[in-house]
């Protein structure tokens, strides 16, 4: 006798690449795995980037009027760049391509970064401005005395 296959309705159905053998709900979990590497490298940017720079810009500001320190400008720098990551890596989290979710999570560290030596970029250019109004008032002293 042949025996004809039957399909059994409770056994899970498989979702994800053909021919893989693991039973998923949601399919791979690349994208999860992408989310969370970029997270912690936006906590470790954060951590070891933003801190030492808001240390040097700390002591920028310190030098009293020699240097403007700009703290709106950085401050809101900090938090656009910071907000437009979390964004990325929830964009990453709701993807269900990997390599979409690693792009994201890459661009997420990115901006996180950028977002976190913005402050120092700042610091740095109103430095310059202020050195550029230095000059003048310098060769015209120098002017005076000779």
């Amino acid at each position: 006798m042949h025996r004809s296959r039957s399909t059994s309705s409770s056994r899970p159905r498989l979702i994800g690449v053909r021919g893989s053998r693991h039973w998923s709900s949601r399919g791979s979990s690349g994208p999860l795995v992408a989310v969370a590497v970029g997270a912690v490298l936006v906590v470790l940017t954060a951590a070891f980037v933003l801190l030492p720079v808001l240390g040097l810009v700390g002591a920028a500001a310190g030098t009293g009027p020699v240097v403007d320190v700009p703290v709106i400008s950085s401050a809101v720098g900090v938090l656009l760049g910071l907000v437009l990551a979390l964004v990325l890596l929830v964009g990453g989290w709701r993807s269900r391509r990997t390599a979409v979710a690693w792009v994201l999570a890459v661009l997420a560290w990115l901006v996180s970064l950028a977002g976190c030596l913005w402050p120092l970029v700042a610091t740095a250019s109103a430095a310059a401005d202020r050195a550029r109004d230095v000059w003048p008032t310098v060769l015209e002293i120098v002017r005076s005395v000779s």
